[in-house]
């Protein structure tokens, strides 16, 4: 009898520890739990690059496809993941009209093939949705779903693009944390700038060792890019201590101004152009920098999808 009565006792204790615990505390639980299991076997995986900006119109859209072209020319196996989740336009730079969007492939309305779509240029292009107001702040299960669907991406490219929304929302920040590499884009004038110092201080914050190359977008006198850059990262070194490497830059171009959305890209269509041979040369040098941008072997618990598991139960 008092035997009967402990184990009731106990099996209350527990459910009193779960209600206390909620739904939240129990599942971050979980993810804890899992991540003392035995590691993954190791795994070649494409190498990650988000291209990121402090505020918006510094050109990151423009740059991320350009970069895109131009590495696919180089024969990288090449994915652009258009992860501005509710106000997506790559697929208008590039060229194609999607049919079916990262919305429905979170929802489990399509597969990742079905949603993949191949530009004029060569690179494929995983669209984002645009004007839908829910993407705009996806869900935990949205975020799980979308990791998942990079680490099958990964595992099939040579280089991952992933072209974020402007500024620092949580899932902006959380998919800079699980790239190997940031590409930051600014221009040369203070607000940009500043902007760009508050991704990098809110990144680091959380990843001490994040890896940041910077970009300086429409330029008006040549090496006044790297003028910018070096007032940049004086700063970060200063107050955040982390060190920043500089890609280049990119000179301000009319013919950007007058390409028109749903043409090909400028360094298709113009590649003798000044901004053309800029991202061709910021390119080449993406590729000296992060090693080649072929598949590379991984731990099987350092890919981007468990970074991207490690990292939200701490955003």
């Amino acid at each position: 009898m008092d035997g009967a009565a402990d184990r009731q006792q106990a099996s209350n204790g527990q459910r009193a520890a779960g209600g206390a615990l909620g739904p939240r505390g129990k599942g971050l639980f979980g993810r804890l739990l899992k991540g003392l299991r035995t590691p993954q076997a190791p795994r070649e995986e494409a190498t990650s690059i988000a291209i990121a900006s402090g505020k918006g119109g510094t050109g990151k859209s423009f740059l991320a496809t350009s970069l895109a072209v131009a590495l696919h020319r180089s024969e990288r196996r090449t994915v652009l993941v258009d992860c501005d989740f509710g106000l997506a336009c790559d697929h208008l730079l590039l060229g194609v009209k999607p049919t079916v969007t990262l919305q429905q492939l979170l929802a489990g309305q399509c597969t990742l093939e079905q949603v993949l779509v191949k530009s004029p240029c060569g690179p494929r292009l995983l669209p984002g949705a645009s004007g839908v107001r829910r993407m705009a702040t996806p869900t935990d299960k949205d975020l799980t779903t979308f990791a998942r669907e990079l680490g099958v991406l990964a595992g099939n490219e040579d280089t991952l693009l992933l072209d974020l929304g402007a500024g620092i929302a949580p899932a902006t920040v959380l998919t800079m944390l699980s790239a190997d590499w940031v590409v930051l884009v600014t221009q040369p004038e203070i607000a940009a700038l500043v902007d760009a110092y508050a991704v990098i201080k809110c990144v680091a914050q959380l990843k001490s060792d994040a890896k940041f190359l910077i970009v300086v977008n429409r330029v008006g006198t040549p090496g006044r890019g790297e003028m910018a850059f070096q007032r940049l990262a004086e700063v970060a070194t200063q107050n955040v201590g982390v060190e920043l490497r500089y890609l280049g830059e990119v000179p301000d171009d009319d013919s950007v101004m007058q390409h028109r959305l749903g043409q090909l890209p400028l360094i298709a269509t113009e590649p003798e152009s000044p901004t053309s041979q800029a991202v061709q040369g910021l390119a080449e040098r993406l590729i000296q920098i992060c090693g080649g941008l072929r598949q590379r072997t991984v731990k099987g618990d350092e890919g981007i999808q468990a970074r991207f598991r490690q990292h939200r139960l701490f955003l």
